[in-house]
């Protein structure tokens, strides 16, 4: 991507373009960029192609807008035709590691606000996610995709609970600003159970059990046994589909390679 290209576009009405820069953090499925303009910033995502994922951009696009309205997200501002870059409202903040208490029930409040966004979309359903990765053969794929096999079936015991999830509440997707918090990078949202996103919270910045039980309070106000036993759950399965992706990621780069 170059200013010459984003200047082909009708975008930056009356602004200048000054600079176009690779930011330090990189996605996995995107390359991102800070534009500098005569009066704003603005995060350019060129999309890669990547086999590993299925994405629909033009969902991500109307998800972020409404993420937008609920203040939780920076603004889209274009998705090109073909759908291989977007622009959005640059969002400045902070990505944390380790969260205080007040922190961490911040981000539980922001999650539901999350979870409240309305879209029509197909639930997610994890058999099929499962059976992306049917063609890994390792003893480290196996493995996982057996336990992850078995959680899928355990998760039978539990009620869904279905909401608009982020699905990839990583700490380099969640932005802190004083007392607001944004999340970014909206590609994998879908249709599934809350606990996915509050599963993810508790691997990602590796919650003690104390600190897990403020998150489900925080989020549900009161809580019982089974929310502990379905949040482990899905704490497991979020696990082994984190190992599953980048093991899928490491046999298609080597493809990739060999093809080249």
């Amino acid at each position: 991507m170059t200013k010459k290209q984003l200047q082909q576009y009708n975008i930056f009405e009356n602004e200048k373009l000054l600079s176009l820069k690779l930011l330090k953090n990189q996605g996995f499925c995107n390359v991102n960029y800070l534009l500098k303009t005569s009066k704003k910033k603005y995060l350019v995502r060129v999309f890669k192609n990547d086999t590993t994922v299925n994405i629909s951009r033009e969902f991500e696009f109307k998800v972020q807008k409404k993420a937008f309205k609920k203040g939780i997200a920076g603004k889209p501002l274009f998705l090109d035709s073909n759908k291989t870059f977007m622009v959005c409202e640059y969002l400045t903040g902070e990505h944390k590691y380790k969260l205080s208490k007040k922190e961490l029930k911040n981000l539980a409040k922001t999650i539901k606000k999350l979870h409240s966004i309305k879209v029509h979309t197909k639930e997610l359903d994890l058999k099929e996610e499962l059976k992306k990765y049917n063609h890994l053969s390792s003893k480290k794929a196996k493995k996982s995709i057996l336990a992850l096999n078995k959680e899928i079936k355990n998760l039978t015991a539990y009620k869904k609970q279905l909401v608009c999830s982020h699905h990839d509440l990583n700490p380099k997707n969640i932005l802190f600003n004083k007392n607001r918090i944004k999340f970014i990078d909206w590609e994998y949202t879908s249709i599934s159970d809350c606990f996915f996103d509050l599963a993810t919270i508790c691997c990602e910045f590796d919650l003690t059990k104390k600190e897990e039980r403020v998150l489900l309070k925080t989020y549900f106000r009161k809580i019982a046994k089974k929310d502990i036993k379905k949040l482990n759950c899905y704490k497991s399965i979020y696990n082994q589909i984190f190992k599953l992706w980048f093991i899928s990621l490491e046999y298609n780069q080597g493809i990739k390679c060999q093809k080249n």
